[in-house]
Formats: structure tokens, C-alpha cells, sequence
């Protein structure tokens, strides 16, 4: 599913010193569709040559195998539905149900061919992506929080969030992007972050600047990436943001976002030959069967960005994703931290954000490719623009059920603590469901 991030959040808020808490917690659900039962991890592995991995199967064709498209074009269709409710004394009870539909489209000559063949105008390729918001996005301002707790919450209508030319690398050391684009996925976004559904917890650690190019938001821009290694990775970026708004507006919406200008620009450090990487990338071996890993590889990502115009700002940022050794329950785990700073404190209402996480996968007997995860994120407000708040705070649990490659359930529960800044408030409790559908 295309990476989303927030609704951008129309007052100023105040900042108070670092600090929050960790609540760990479990939550399992099972379902109809089970997969075999696995065997106990702890059997030790036989001389006999293993069957093809566990993995989620298709349910239905791709949508260019269905539509019989030529081997240079691909569309890919995907929805993600969001229904949630929740308590948020003394507002009382809510729900609302927000949902996200993209369509994308590549056209490349080498989307068919090996890369190994490729000539030069195989590297080449053309994307071009349109989503649509349904719904209703406003269930965080009903809940009295504020930060979206679905990560579709967006304003509804048609946006157009992609129109590039890019030349894909293929082993080689450079990758080029440019058109109209988004910052993320290529920065900020970490793998990991995509398992939260939770706005401050998903996807770009909770940027709030004003006019940053955030999915579903977009800007003219470059992009490029520099291999330094088997490993390492550069990379940099260059948005123009004075047709930010128009853009999100080209078809109706109401982006409901301040006015921008200027330019960013941000660069971005990837390193993945951490610790137990290696071992990673096999299958999980659970007795005499192979199964399909489903949590992302180790990764350290540091970057910065910088904004010009007339509130310009400065900020960096950064996520370390790490394997854990194996534990007594589960197939496989990693942990993960994250934050970002802002440092143009009279421009940024919501300088300062940490995040922590867990992921396990094969909690339960006999769902293997399940995937529970437990988030932590703590958002601090500016003193200076308005003085005397607390940190937002959410703990989310949520579990992904693959009932097959193209359809995933994650029921979650969410604790927003200090909603909106405020301490005399109790606690705001929500749960809902994530749909994902892909074609």
C-alpha cells in the first residue's frame, strides 16, 4: 500500500521537556482462513531437502495479467479501509470509517525483459498514480486528539500523488527520479513504520511542517541515489513548494493546508549490512518447512532536511531497525526507534518526536506468516507558539492477518494519552480494523 501521512494540523501548540512512557502489551486474534499448523520451532531440522517455503498465495489474478496487458505496462490497484471508533472523555463516543483507493501505472520496456539484457532504454520508466479519499477523515477532531489515529485520514476526493520519469538502476550505482512526486517512500519512511496504523506512527515519523511534499501531497522534485557500497546508500532530494496546494487541488479537494513557497531540500543515509542481516535475508526454518519472512530487513536511516521561503525551517531525523535474537515464543522479531527534531522552533508547532516499536512474527501455533506489532510515539508541541502543553502520546497494538498476498486484516487498539496536549483529560481508547486489498 502506498505510504500516507497526515492531515495537517491548522492551530499551534506548546512544547514541554522530553518524556513518556512504554507500554507493552499482547494481542492475538486468529481467523477462518488458518494456515497449517507449525511445527514446534525448537525440532531440529532433518537432512531432507525442504518444501518451497510457507508464503501468502494469490486469491485472484494480478490486474494486468487479468486485463492482458503488454509486457512494458503495469497497473496495480490497491484499497485500504479503516473503520474505527472510539472514547474521548468528556466528547464522549465516535467512530468513522475513512478509505484510501490508488491506481497505478508503469510503463517501462524493461518491466518484461531480464535485467541482465537490458539496454539503456530499459532503465527508463514512466509511473503515473491517482488516489482517491472517501469517508470521513475527521474522526480525530470528533475524539478531541491532534494527530489522525487512521493513517488514511485525509481530506476526501481525487488527488493526483505521482506523474514521473525515473531510470531504475539495475545493479547499477545510481538511480534518477523526477516529475511530480512526494517525499516518501524514497525519504523519511522506514519499512518498519508501515506496520502501525496510527498517523504519528506511520510512515514519516510525524513531520508537521508546513508545505513538506507528504503523501498525499506532492511537488515538483529530483531525486537521486548514490550506492557507496554493497550497503550504503545516498540519497538526495529536491522539492519546489509553491504549487504544493495547487497541486493537491487539481481535481476539487480542499487540502486544507497553509500556503507554501520556497524550496526543500533533504538528503538521506541508508546503511543495511547491520548485524544478523546475512541470516535475514533465508527463509525462517521451523522444523522440516521453510517459512516466508514477513518483517523487514535491519536498517539505519539518518537524514536532514531544509526548507527555504519565508518560514524556513531545519530538521533531521533518523530509524534503527534491529533483528533480536530468538525468543521462546514467536519465529521472528525486531525492534526499532526513531525520531525527529526541528530546530527553526518559531516555524514548527510540533518540533519533537521519539517512536520505539516490536514486531513479532508466528506468535500462535499454527499462523506462521501472522505478524503482531507494538508501537510507542510521543509528539512534543511548541512553548514558544503556544505554551503549556504535554506530549501527545500513542500506544498501538495491532495484528496482521495475511489471508493471502493480496488481502491482509490488522485489527488494532490504540491509547492516546494526553490528547491534544492536555493532562486533565483521561486518556482517549480506540480500536478499529485495517483492510488492505491489492489487484
Amino acid at each position: 500500500m502506498a505510504p500516507i501521512s497526515r492531515l495537517p494540523i491548522p492551530v499551534h501548540r506548546g512544547r514541554q521537556r522530553l518524556g513518556g512512557g512504554l507500554l507493552a502489551a499482547l494481542i492475538t486474534a486468529g481467523c477462518a482462513l488458518a494456515t497449517p499448523a507449525a511445527a514446534d520451532p525448537a525440532t531440529p531440522a532433518t537432512a531432507a531437502t525442504p518444501a518451497a517455503p510457507v508464503a501468502p498465495a494469490p486469491l485472484w489474478p494480478a490486474l494486468t495479467t487479468a486485463l492482458a496487458l503488454p509486457p512494458w505496462l503495469n497497473l496495480e490497484l490497491n484499497l485500504s479501509a479503516e473503520p474505527m471508533g472510539g472514547n474521548g472523555p468528556p466528547l464522549g463516543s465516535s467512530g468513522a470509517w475513512i478509505q484510501q483507493l490508488s491506481l497505478t501505472a508503469e510503463a517501462s520496456s524493461g518491466l518484461g525483459r531480464d535485467k541482465t539484457q537490458w539496454q539503456e532504454f530499459d532503465h527508463w520508466k514512466t509511473s503515473l498514480q491517482l488516489t482517491a479519499f472517501s469517508g470521513n477523515a475527521n474522526l480525530n477532531q470528533a475524539l478531541g486528539t491532534a494527530f489522525p489515529l487512521q493513517t488514511a485520514a485525509h481530506p476526501v476526493g481525487l488527488w493526483l500523488t505521482e506523474a514521473t520519469v525515473q531510470r531504475v538502476a539495475a545493479g547499477g550505482p545510481v538511480f534518477f527520479k523526477a516529475g511530480l512526486m512526494a517525499l516518501n517512500p524514497a525519504f523519511v519512511e522506514s519499512e518498519v513504520l508501515n506496520s502501525y496504523i496510527h498517523s504519528a506512527l506511520n510512515n514519516t515519523l510525524n513531520l508537521e511542517i508546513n508545505g513538506l511534499p507528504i503523501n498525499p501531497f506532492m511537488a515538483p522534485g529530483a531525486t537521486a541515489h548514490l550506492r557507496l557500497g554493497s550497503s550504503s546508500e545516498l540519497r538526495i532530494g529536491q522539492f519546489w513548494l509553491d504549487n504544493v496546494n495547487n497541486l493537491a487541488s487539481l481535481f476539487g479537494v480542499n487540502p486544507q493546508a497553509a500556503l507554501s513557497n520556497g524550496s526543500l531540500q533533504i538528503v538521506q543515509w541508508n546503511l543495511r549490512d547491520l548485524p544478523g542481516s546475512a541470516h535475514l535475508k533465508q527463509p525462517i526454518r521451523q522444523g522440516e518447512r521453510l517459512v516466508t519472512r514477513q518483517l523487514p530487513q535491519p536498517l539505519l536511516q539518518l537524514g536532514a532536511l531544509n526548507t527555504t521561503g519565508a518560514d524556513p525551517n531545519l530538521a533531521a531525523y533518523g530509524t534503527l531497525t534491529l533483528a533480536v535474537p530468538p525468543l521462546p515464543i514467536g519465529l521472528d522479531h525486531r525492534i526499532w526507534i526513531g525520531f525527529n527534531n526541528g530546530f527553526t522552533i518559531e516555524n514548527d508547532p510540533d518540533p519533537t518526536f521519539v517512536g520505539a516499536g516490536w514486531l513479532a512474527q508466528g506468535l500462535l501455533p499454527g499462523r506462521p506468516l501472522d505478524v503482531l506489532a507494538v508501537g510507542y510515539g510521543s509528539t512534543w508541541f511548541n512553548s514558544n507558539l503556544n505554551p503549556g502543553l504535554n506530549p501527545e502520546t500513542v500506544l498501538e497494538i495491532n495484528y496482521a492477518i495475511p489471508l493471502s498476498s493480496q488481502l491482509t486484516l490488522q485489527p488494532v487498539l490504540q491509547w492516546i494519552i494526553n490528547p491534544s496536549g492536555s493532562s486533565n483529560r483521561p486518556a482517549v481508547v480506540a480500536a478499529g480494523l485495517q483492510l488492505s486489498l491489492s489487484f
